[in-house]
This record gives structure tokens, C-alpha cells and sequence, in this order.
């Protein structure tokens, strides 16, 4: 007996509950015949390599919401792990990724659950361990993967055991050099000390895509293609010894609803199937695979008909392969449905619910096994307290079984499957925040009912099945005292209020329940789940949560741009704020457009009296017409909402701080950023905005310190934006005076930028790349840079710089003795200001003005200097420095 009924029913229990599974022959059969010859099969790299074969790997289960495809696919896992089924391999390995949690909608958490699960097959994963910790450098830089990897706890030894072994692969691979911390230094080895390795060398001449995966230096587009270097270790594994990996996709039909784009999860998914044919995946959804589909196939790397010939149905024209990839998964007959009753309760060895109720049962399934479990569960809770369950509560048709199940708990049960259902997902405290009067003990016991199911890998843990939970919604106004709308958005409001709080705690500044403060490995994955279980919850339950805003700009600060981009449609009567949002958000995350283009789309967007996510509009209003020089603008949507809550207080407050730096006026700021006092995010913000105070005052030693202050902690963020701007920034804080240094991190820079897709970072990328040549006296390549600079501006449609190329021209020019160049590029700048059309903050018509007519004092007095006694001496020292390279003659 189960420890938990046991001790709620004591030893005298009325009857036994039992595991059932009722035998799917056909279903159990085709996946025996697929283990078979997956088992039987081995695959050489040359076939390995063959994108254009038919994939033979991948077995999907169809059927509607209750029909059981989830408990097949864990049976059919049991099964051939507990080596039930003859003549598979005894050795073997399982992933299970149900699409039913939020953390498992992201391709990178999909991948790393497969390398945790076969982790235990080996020891040592070369090919695709080095990738990855490669990857990993470039899309997350600073955050340590083993560390991240030790971080979840819920994986146990599995994810200690993937640590261990990433890092002995790079220790070994990448020179010896112990960086068992996977630091920046792992991108600079791999292109020489690694390659210098033997064994990086053997797998680069056995396996041409290890060399094409760590040479590429977008992580994005590494990431699609990883599953092939997985699939190459592990049948370097499978040739040793026979071996059976089996991958379960459950609830794919989360996957199927979002957005069909080529990088999207589905294609990331399809590549998974494609690239790694010595594992059998199982899949179940509610909806037919469609990869073959010429016209799907067009959003997908490996699409169609030749690639997927298994999923097109046998009455397709021009098909000769019967369809068997996908088996639509019937409900029970009622042999079966009767056998599954008669064994699921028992009372001293014989089933305790009697024939008759038995067949009303049946008859009102419809062959459906979630229907069957429900009505066990209610037969149970009546028998439990000692009463005979009466006839006419079973039979009912779906609906009224859940009235009747949700009518006989007690009223704190029910105000708890209530609150369960209000969110696809839920833990004990999202509970507890749903309804405040509970008792702790009381949920804990509710979290133990069969109806509850459960996933430790994920946050948060616990969800309904998705029919019971629409069931539980829909029909609880037939229960005598059930929620009013009122009451369930009430309830809606304060679950996803919880959720939000445990996301933003970072960003807040806040502590963790235990005390402490939440690390990045476990923020990101919670605000990527509170996001979306917030916007499911609005969408449905018709609500505003208010923090709905906070958490998309958290998103889009951490770099999770595809989450934003891929929002799923809502329905068009839903609430015009939460349109709004939606579309606030894929504009905000899209790149791709000028940020011109992309301000006229906000624009256009109707705004409302009282709309809660106007202050993150406005946010994003600023920020892009920032960017595109229109400084009114952006400064009257940053004073509207400077006042609210982190982080868009903190992004408001920057933003009119860097406006203060575009007019000069450079001592105000020193008293409006507070460092200390702010949480991780924000003091990237801040010590980045102190960084460029310093910088436009010449003292490069102090900006040196606030720029590294913002790497340190956009790394402690794991934010991959901030750490992108840092690292550039410390560039074009060393290229005044120590070129070296700054080419050093213009090598990390650019990868940075280059993998976010920042054309206006890459710009400035190339103007402190043009000042170390200058240096050096290339001249020609100075000026090559200084002109692509010019085109990343163009392109991006920049009209203004916090340091203008012109700026940087004008030295150049000097250090070549070009004075008159130099003097018509200064006055160039001059002269846009004057026009009313700034090219740069006037800071930087004073210093090139300075430089070229030194006897002219006007501009230069008329700016906020920090410390102005020394201001002039402290703008001279770069020009001597690069006139003295010649005297030197370097």
C-alpha cells in the first residue's frame, strides 16, 4: 500500500489500489519491432552524415486528450528498460521531455536532459563535450557550465555525472590546461592549443562536422545541429557494447502550436530526430506529425516527403511506404476497459468494484482511460471513508464525472483542484499564494492525490492532466459552491503574482525564501516559465497580472529573444492590453528591423487610458528612439516611467542618464546612480553608464574599473546583452592609450555582438579596432574600418553615437599629419550640431576642436567637466600618445 494511504486509512483499508496498465497490443507490438531493429542497427560516420536518407527512428502515438498516450509511452520505456520485452539490448538509456512544462519549450534544456540521460553509457563524449562547453562560451558567457550543470539539483547524480565528464573532456582536449571553469580562454584554444590535440585532430579527419560545429562562432546556429555530435559519441559507445537509447516526446502538440518557423522548436525538435538515427524517439500529441508536408517542409532544415516517408498516411498518392510512424491510439475496448477496473481496485484479491457499476463505467468512457482513472479515483474516495458508492454517480458523461469527483472532496480539496487548475503548471507555494488560508499540510497532502501529476526536473514540479484541468474550470459552476469568474480571476491573479515574485527576485534585489539569493542557473528558467504560465493564465482567465510587463523586458535583458519573437497568436477578442504586449514584445525582440521601422510599428500600436503594461511600452519606446536621435522623445517617455518598479524604474532612470551624457552634462549623473543599492541587472546599467561618465572625461583608469564592474556582473546575471555591451565598452576604453589590451578583448567583443546580432556593437566594434591600427600605423586598414563602421550605422539606421566615428577620424587624421582633413572632419561635427542634427553628445565637438584648433577655448569651457582643471591635459595625453608612436618610429 502506497505510505500515504497507509497512514490516512490505517491498516484496515477497505481495498487495494493498484498500478494498471491494460496491454496495447498493436501499439506495444510496432514499438517492440522498432527496438528491434533500432538495437540491431549500427551507423558508420559516412552514414551518420547522410542528410538526404529516410529517418526509420521515430515512432508517434495520436490520439485525443485522455486517450492514454503518455502512460504508453512510460509503459513502452518500462517495458525495455526492465528488460521485459525479448531480445532487446539489457544495456540502455532514457530522456523524457514532456512539453507540458514551460522550461521544456526551450531547445537548449531539451538538449542537455538527452546528454544527462546517456550520460551514464560512458565516460567520455568528446566530440559533442567540447562543442558543447564551446557553445555554451559563446551564448552564455561567464556563466561556468559545470557549475550551471551542479546547479540542478533536481537531476541528482545524473547532472554531476555530465559536469565531471564535460570538464575532463576540455582539460584533456583543450591543451591540459585544467579549465575545468570552461573560462574565455577555451575560445581562444580551441583554434590552438585543441587543435593541436590528437584526439581533436582524429575527430576532425574521422568526423568533418565536429570541425564545421567549433569553428562556427553563432551559437544559435551551433545549437540545431549539436544531436549530431551526440549521436557520434554515443554509437562510438553502442559499437562496444549493444545498447538501446530511447527518447520520449511527450504532449508535442505544445510544440505544434507555436509559430512554424525555420529555428523555431519544431525544426530544432525535427533536426533532434534526424541527426541522431541510432535513437528511437517515442512521441505522443493530439495532433499528426506533418514533416513530410512539402509545404511545412519549406520551415524546416530536414523536411518532406523523401526524409520523413514513415509519417505520410497510406492513401497518400504516389507513396509506397505504408505509413507506420504514426499509430492513432484508440480508446479501450470493453474487455479491456473491464480488466483495467477489475484490476485497478481489489479487496482481498478480487475487484471491489462490482460488474454492474463496472459496466455503467464503461459505457460512459467511451473507451477513454482517463475517464476510466477518474471514475476509479471517485469509486475510491467514496469507499475510503466507508460508504457504497451509488450507481447513479458513475456513467456520467465526462463532464459531470469531474462535477461529481470535485462534489465529493471536501471543501478545502476542492478550492485546491480549483486552484491547481487555474495554471498549466503549480507548486506548493503557487498553491499557498492561491488560496492564503490553506494550510501548508493540506497542500502537501493534496499534492500526493493520483490526479496530480508530477515532474521534479521541472519548476514549477506539478500540473493536471490539460483535460482534467479545462474539465475543472468549465464545469466547476455546477459545484454547490463553486468559484464565481470573480473568484477564479482572483484566485489567477494571486498564483501568477507568486510566479512573477519568484522571477524578478533577482531583479529586485530581493532574497529567496530560504535567505539567500537566487542564482542565475535556476532565474533564467523560472522567468522563462513565469512569463509564459503568466500569459497563458491572462489569455485564458481574461486578466492583467501587472508584473506582466516586468518579466517580458527581464526576457528580453537576458537575451531570450526567441521566446519573445515566438508568443503564440491570441485570440482576437482577448483583452487590446494583452495584444498590445504581445506585439511590444516581438517588436522589441526583432533585430532583424531598423530600429527606425521598428519604432514607427510601436507607434502604431493604440494605446489605452490605464494600461498596465504602459510603463514597458514606453520603456521600449525609449530605448528605440533613443537609438534613432530622437532625444525628446525619449526622454518624455523615460520621465513617465522612472518611478516605477525594477527593472523598468532602473532601464527609465539609465535611459535619462544616458540622455544626460548625449547633452554633456556629466556631473548630475554622479548623483543619480546608486550602484550598491540595486540588484545584479541594473548595476550592469549603472556601472556601465558610470563607465561612459568616465570615458567622456578622459579618465580611462576609472572607466576601466566601472566597465569591468558591468562584465562581472552581467556574467553573475548570466544577461548575454550586458555582457555584449561590456566587453566592447572595455575595448573602447583601452584604445586611447593601450591598444594591446584592447585588441584583446575586441577578439571577444565581436563574437559577442556578432552572435546577438548587434550591427550597432559590431560598428563599434570597428571604430576601436581602427584607433589600435592607427596605433600601430596601418593606416589603410584604420580607414577601412573607420568606412564599414560607417555602413554598420547605415544599415542599423543610426544617425547618433555616444562616440561618433568622426571623433575617431579626426585623430586618425592627426596622427597622419593630415591637419587639414582633420580640421574639416571636426568642423563637419560642429556643423551637424549647429544644424540641429547631432552626430554625438557635444562633448566631442569640444575634444576634436581641441585637437585642432587648441588656441579655441569656447567649446571646451562650455561643458559639465568632471574635475575641469585637468580636463584639457587629460583629452590631450591620446593625441601625444599616437603622435609619439612616429617620433618613436614604430
Amino acid at each position: 500500500m502506497d505510505i500515504d494511504r497507509f497512514f490516512a486509512l490505517g491498516p484496515a483499508a477497505p481495498f487495494e489500489v493498484h498500478e494498471v496498465f491494460t496491454d496495447r497490443q498493436v501499439p506495444l507490438a510496432a514499438f517492440r519491432d522498432r527496438c528491434l531493429a533500432q538495437a540491431s542497427r549500427s551507423w558508420t560516420p559516412t552514414e551518420l552524415m547522410d542528410f538526404q536518407r529516410p529517418a526509420e527512428n521515430l515512432l508517434t502515438f495520436i490520439g485525443l486528450g485522455g486517450a492514454g498516450k503518455s502512460t504508453l509511452l512510460r509503459q513502452a520505456a518500462r517495458l525495455a528498460a526492465t528488460g521485459q520485452l525479448a531480445g532487446l539490448p539489457s544495456r540502455g538509456a532514457t530522456a523524457q521531455i514532456n512539453f507540458a512544462d514551460p522550461d521544456a519549450l526551450g531547445f537548449e534544456a531539451v538538449l542537455l536532459r538527452i546528454r544527462a540521460a546517456v550520460g551514464s553509457l560512458g565516460r567520455s563524449w568528446p566530440a559533442f563535450d567540447l562543442a558543447l562547453a564551446l557553445y555554451w562560451e559563446r551564448k552564455h558567457p561567464g556563466e561556468n557550465l559545470v557549475t550551471f550543470l551542479r546547479r540542478h539539483d533536481a537531476a541528482g547524480a545524473a547532472a554531476a555525472r555530465v559536469a565531471d565528464q564535460v570538464a575532463n573532456t576540455v582539460d584533456q582536449m583543450a591543451g591540459g590546461f585544467g579549465l575545468v571553469g570552461l573560462g574565455y580562454q577555451l575560445l581562444k584554444l580551441v583554434g590552438q592549443k585543441a587543435t593541436q590535440n590528437n584526439r581533436v585532430k582524429h575527430l576532425i579527419r574521422e568526423f568533418p562536422p565536429f570541425e564545421a560545429l567549433i569553428n562556427e562562432t553563432d551559437p544559435d546556429r551551433m545549437l540545431g545541429y549539436l544531436p549530431v555530435l551526440l549521436a557520434r559519441d554515443l554509437e562510438a559507445h553502442r559499437r562496444r557494447e549493444p545498447t538501446l537509447v530511447l527518447c520520449l516526446l511527450d504532449t508535442f502538440e505544445h510544440v505544434q502550436v507555436l509559430p512554424p518557423e525555420r529555428d523555431g522548436l519544431e525544426d530544432l525538435v525535427s533536426r533532434l530526430v534526424y541527426l541522431m538515427p541510432n535513437v528511437l524517439f517515442l512521441a505522443s500529441s493530439r495532433r499528426h506529425l506533418t514533416w513530410h508536408d512539402p509545404i511545412r517542409a519549406t520551415t524546416l532544415v530536414y523536411g518532406g516527403p523523401q526524409r520523413w516517408p514513415g509519417l505520410r498516411a497510406p492513401d497518400q498518392a504516389d507513396t509506397s511506404t505504408p505509413s507506420g510512424d504514426q499509430l492513432a491510439l484508440e480508446g479501450f475496448d470493453d474487455p479491456q476497459a473491464d480488466e483495467y477496473l477489475r484490476s485497478r481496485l481489489t479487496r482481498e484479491g478480487r475487484p471491489a468494484i462490482p460488474q454492474q457499476l463496472r459496466r455503467r463505467i464503461i459505457e460512459g468512457s467511451i473507451g477513454s482511460p482517463h475517464y476510466l482513472e477518474l471514475s476509479a479515483s471517485l469509486y475510491e474516495q467514496i469507499a475510503a471513508r466507508g460508504q457504497t458508492p451509488e450507481e447513479e454517480l458513475f456513467g456520467l458523461p465526462f463532464p459531470e464525472l469531474v462535477v461529481r469527483l470535485m462534489r465529493d472532496l471536501d471543501v478545502v480539496d476542492r478550492d485546491l483542484l480549483r486552484a491547481a487548475a487555474v495554471l498549466q503548471a503549480f507548486d506548493p507555494d503557487t498553491l499557498a499564494a492561491a488560496l492564503p488560508g490553506v494550510r501548508r499540510r493540506r497542500i502537501e497532502d493534496f499534492l500526493h492525490r493520483a490526479l496530480v501529476l508530477s515532474d521534479d526536473t521541472s519548476w514549477p514540479a506539478y500540473r493536471l492532466h490539460e483535460s482534467l484541468r479545462q474539465a475543472v474550470n468549465a464545469c466547476d459552476d455546477h459545484t454547490p459552491d463553486g468559484w464565481t469568474p470573480k473568484e477564479r480571476q482572483q484566485a489567477a491573479m494571486r498564483a501568477v503574482g507568486h510566479l512573477a515574485e519568484s522571477a524578478l527576485t533577482e531583479h529586485r534585489g530581493q532574497s529567496t525564501a530560504g535567505g539567500h539569493r537566487a542564482t542565475a542557473a535556476t532565474y533564467l528558467p523560472r522567468a522563462v516559465s513565469a512569463f509564459l504560465l503568466s500569459f497563458q493564465a491572462a489569455v485564458e482567465h481574461r486578466i492583467l497580472p501587472p508584473d506582466l510587463g516586468q518579466l517580458a523586458y527581464v526576457l528580453y535583458e537576458l537575451g531570450q529573444w526567441q521566446v519573445l519573437l515566438g508568443l503564440p497568436a491570441i485570440p482576437s477578442d482577448a483583452a487590446g492590453e494583452l495584444i498590445r504586449l504581445r506585439e511590444t514584445a516581438r517588436i522589441s525582440a526583432d533585430t532583424n528591423l531598423e530600429a527606425r521601422v521598428r519604432l514607427a510599428q510601436l507607434r502604431a500600436l493604440p494605446r489605452k487610458e490605464g494600461d498596465p503594461y504602459a510603463a514597458y511600452g514606453e520603456v521600449v519606446r525609449g530605448n528605440l528612439a533613443f537609438s534613432c536621435g530622437e532625444l525628446d522623445g525619449a526622454e518624455r517617455a523615460f520621465t513617465a516611467v522612472v518611478d516605477e518598479a525594477e527593472p523598468l524604474g532602473s532601464e527609465a532612470q539609465l535611459g535619462l542618464i544616458g540622455l544626460a551624457l548625449r547633452t554633456s552634462r556629466f556631473t548630475a549623473p554622479l548623483l543619480a546612480v546608486s550602484p550598491a543599492l540595486e540588484p545584479r541587472i541594473a548595476q550592469s546599467g549603472s556601472a556601465d553608464a558610470l563607465g561612459h561618465l568616465e570615458l567622456h572625461n578622459a579618465r580611462f583608469q576609472r572607466a576601466t574599473e566601472h566597465f569591468g564592474r558591468a562584465l562581472q556582473h552581467a556574467r553573475e546575471a548570466r544577461s548575454t546583452l550586458w555582457t555584449a555591451r561590456a566587453t566592447r565598452h572595455l575595448a573602447l576604453t583601452h584604445m586611447w592609450l593601450e591598444p594591446d589590451t584592447a585588441a584583446d578583448f575586441l577578439t571577444e567583443a565581436r563574437d559577442l555582438n556578432s552572435r546577438l546580432g548587434d550591427t550597432i556593437g559590431l560598428a563599434q566594434c570597428d571604430v576601436a579596432d581602427a584607433l589600435v591600427h592607427a596605433h600601430r600605423g596601418r593606416w589603410d586598414r584604420a580607414e577601412q574600418l573607420l568606412d564599414r563602421a560607417r555602413a554598420g550605422h547605415a544599415v542599423a539606421g543610426v544617425t547618433f553615437d555616444l562616440l561618433p566615428i568622426e571623433a575617431i577620424e579626426t585623430l586618425v587624421l592627426l596622427g597622419q599629419r593630415k591637419l587639414p582633413d582633420a580640421r574639416n572632419t571636426a568642423r563637419s561635427l560642429a556643423a551637424a550640431a549647429h544644424a540641429d542634427r547631432p552626430l554625438g553628445p557635444p562633448v566631442w565637438t569640444a575634444i576634436t576642436e581641441l585637437w585642432t584648433a587648441p588656441d579655441h577655448h569656447v567649446a571646451f569651457a562650455s561643458i559639465d567637466w568632471i574635475e575641469p582643471e585637468t580636463a584639457r591635459q587629460r583629452w590631450q595625453a591620446p593625441l601625444d600618445r599616437l603622435l609619439a608612436r612616429d617620433r618613436r618610429g614604430e
